[in-house]
Formats: structure tokens, C-alpha cells, sequence
């Protein structure tokens, strides 16, 4: 008896040309002043990630809204201007390649809700909607992992000079197989049950 060849049903993204697109001519940099963060745990339903995809595009887009369970919401946090950036890091080896995405920014002052935030957040798990300067947004965390705070890169406190910035750097980090972007609502009221 032979062999039957069956054909494999490709789970391969098709490859498009790839040109320069920027939409009137925006691509700024940085992010604007706010942030938005909530506990991974108050999370109710998170939006999917591509099903087989047929298109490139596809590939890179998350399906739907982020929603908090009820009496929960996310929440904003300001920063200072020029301050905030969202990187994203290709980490692991061969065959094994996967990416960390680094937000990082400033908070001006010393409040007790910025040092009630830090004291709550060091050893949490969150979930942060990070918006950029040309209309993106980034989701930081997913159903199994969540986004974790790393440390403060350019330090907390008063400064030595009184021309100093007195505040607080923040840095929080995700690990995630694959980059999308995030077209969904920010849950900012108070979810209930319809």
C-alpha cells in the first residue's frame, strides 16, 4: 500500500510589498502624556489574537476590547513630556525568538498617590493600554502574562539642585510571542453587569 500524500494547509501569513506608510506624513515619536494601567487580575475578558491569518496586517491586530470585571476600570496616569517611550526588545534564541516590550516614563512630584502607586505596583501583576503620538495603542499583558514593574531606570526623589526634577521614573515590562496592536475602547468607567 503507498503513501497518500495529503497537502498541509499552510498556517504561513502571505508576504505583501512592504512601502512607505505614513499617513499624512506623520510618524512622531514618543508618547503622549498618558498612560493607562489596571491589575491583571480585574481583567474580565481580553481582546484575541489573530486566528490564522490571511494577510499580513492581520497578523499584527488584536480583535476586540479589553473589558474589566464588574466594579473594576482602568485607570490614567500622567507624565511628563518627552519622558514616556515604549520599546520593544527581540529576545531568546534560535527557533526560541520572542519579544519584551519596555514602557518607561516620568512622573513629576513626590504625591502619596505616586508613592501609594509604586508601593502597590512593584510586586503586582497589571495591564497597561499604552497610546502612542500617532494614534497606536499597545496592550501590555495578555491572559497568561501579565505586565510587571522593572525598576526605575532614572531614579526616584528630589533631585541634588533646585532646577532638579523632583518625581519618580518608572520602568514595566512584557514578554509576549508576538507584537500587536491594540484597536479597542479603554475600559475607564466602572464595568457592571447589563
Amino acid at each position: 500500500m503507498g503513501l497518500i500524500y495529503k497537502p498541509l494547509i499552510s498556517s504561513k501569513v502571505d508576504f505583501t510589498d512592504i512601502l512607505k506608510d505614513l499617513p499624512d506624513g506623520e510618524n512622531m515619536g514618543g508618547l503622549p502624556q498618558k498612560v493607562y494601567f489596571g491589575y491583571h487580575a480585574d481583567v474580565a475578558t481580553w481582546p484575541t489574537k489573530p486566528a490564522a491569518p490571511l494577510n499580513i496586517d492581520e497578523q499584527a491586530v488584536l480583535t476586540g476590547d479589553l473589558t474589566m470585571k464588574e466594579g473594576k476600570r482602568m485607570f490614567e496616569m500622567y507624565l511628563t513630556d518627552d519622558t514616556g517611550e515604549f520599546k520593544i526588545e527581540p529576545v531568546g534564541e534560535s527557533d526560541g525568538k520572542s519579544f519584551v516590550s519596555r514602557l518607561s516614563f516620568f512622573h513629576p512630584g513626590l504625591s502619596s498617590k505616586v508613592l501609594g502607586f509604586m508601593n502597590a505596583a512593584k510586586n503586582e501583576n497589571l495591564v497597561f493600554i499604552v497610546p502612542d503620538n500617532n494614534g497606536n495603542m499597545y496592550l501590555m499583558g495578555d491572559a497568561l502574562r501579565p505586565a510587571t514593574y522593572s525598576g526605575s531606570p532614572d531614579g526616584i526623589g528630589t533631585s541634588k539642585e533646585t532646577a532638579g526634577r523632583r518625581g519618580a521614573s518608572m520602568e514595566f515590562t512584557y514578554k509576549t510571542a508576538n507584537l500587536y496592536l491594540y484597536e479597542g475602547s479603554i475600559p475607564l468607567t466602572i464595568a457592571t453587569i447589563p
